[in-house]
């Protein structure tokens, strides 16, 4: 739980087990960006293109590895653990937050797995962590405290990061989100939620999300994926690409951010349907069918936070990268229009062509 960025790990590609892991739940005032925030690059492209996409008018792309979430996931809340650290959570009922085990218990500061040694120390009071509702910390509403937590009963972490947060009062205003019950699969794409600092201007706290993110691998209880959170987004989700709902709980990684090395470890939500189903006994709550939304009785949807709209997907209109769910925005005349990496296995919509683009790879229309 605490901040020590100096110590290195190790992940196994092709395998969910990562040696010497560092969880990833920091200090209050040292909270790390969900997508490793920021501009990645932005490429200056010839107005026209050769062969299938001439006449199209490309003058930049625009790749960030995180975007604001503007209201898209308003059921991803921060969790202030009395004023000890902050950690990312889901809303998946009114009075039932999801998030990682080591947010909510007292645990050792590295994870090794296999299991070397006891990684739960102890509890921690469920009363003093505060769930907040809004898309920066700093103007996040305290919606409600802890009343009990729901988690595995071993004391390792490995394969078992996973806990419920049972609240003192239904969070109103807020349309949580379902929990799926399959798996996933080497290759499936998530997106990444969380609150964190953007390393571009060191702004603490907003919610932060990263699109289109791959599974490199599955074990029984955890998934494998590349660069997408940071030291900070603990218990934060895993959001299936197509339904929005969650399948995964970020367990840990290690203090890089960005790069073809760096691996994150989540815990799977579908390994522990029975744990979500004790959770919502436990908060009074009904099980919602397998699949489905769990509102349980909130009675709205969910509201977008202030005018932003939602970041759009492949094919919306944009005027910048932030304005796109992948963080990519091509130019065409006086308007643009979101696209997303391509490549290596991944297809674009009908519609768009997979291009070649100054040192990448994106979407772009075929009209």
């Amino acid at each position: 739980m605490q901040n020590g960025s100096g110590n290195r790990w190790a992940a196994l590609v092709g395998s969910a087990a990562v040696s010497g892991a560092r969880p990833l739940t920091v200090g209050l005032l040292v909270v790390a960006a969900a997508a490793c925030g920021g501009v990645d690059r932005a490429v200056d492209l010839p107005a026209a293109q050769e062969g299938a996409d001439a006449g199209v008018a490309v003058s930049t792309v625009e790749i960030v590895r995180g975007v604001p979430d503007r209201g898209r996931d308003p059921a991803v809340v921060a969790l202030d653990l009395g004023g000890e650290g902050l950690c990312s959570g889901t809303l998946v009922s009114a009075k039932l937050v999801l998030t990682a085990r080591h947010c909510v218990a007292r645990t050792s500061e590295r994870i090794a797995c296999p299991p070397q040694g006891v990684h739960v120390l102890g509890a921690r009071d469920p009363a003093t962590i505060s769930v907040l509702v809004g898309e920066t910390v700093e103007r996040a509403r305290e919606a409600a405290r802890g009343r009990r937590v729901v988690a595995p009963s071993g004391a390792t972490l490995c394969d078992a990061d996973i806990a419920f947060l049972v609240l003192d009062r239904p969070v109103a205003g807020v349309k949580p989100v379902g929990v799926r019950a399959t798996g996933v699969a080497a290759g499936d794409f998530v997106r990444a939620v969380g609150f964190g600092r953007r390393p571009s201007d060191g702004a603490l706290g907003q919610k932060l999300l990263r699109d289109h993110v791959r599974v490199l691998s599955v074990s029984p209880a955890e998934f494998l994926v590349g660069e997408a959170t940071c030291q900070g987004d603990s218990g934060g989700p895993a959001l299936d690409d197509d339904t929005g709902e969650v399948v995964g709980v970020v367990s840990r990684g290690g203090p890089r951010c960005d790069g073809s090395n760096v691996h994150n470890v989540y815990t799977r939500t579908d390994a522990y349907q029975w744990l979500f189903e004790e959770a919502l006994r436990a908060a009074g709550e009904p099980d919602p069918k397998a699949g489905g939304a769990a509102d349980a009785g909130t009675g709205e949807p969910a509201k977008p936070g202030g005018k932003a709209k939602p970041p759009t997907d492949v094919g919306g209109a944009c005027a910048t990268a932030a304005d796109c769910a992948a963080g990519v925005c091509i130019a065409r005349g006086t308007g643009g229009y979101c696209s997303r990496p391509c490549g290596t296995g991944d297809r674009c919509p009908n519609g768009y062509h997979c291009t070649k683009l100054m040192g990448g790879s994106v979407c772009v229309a075929t009209r």
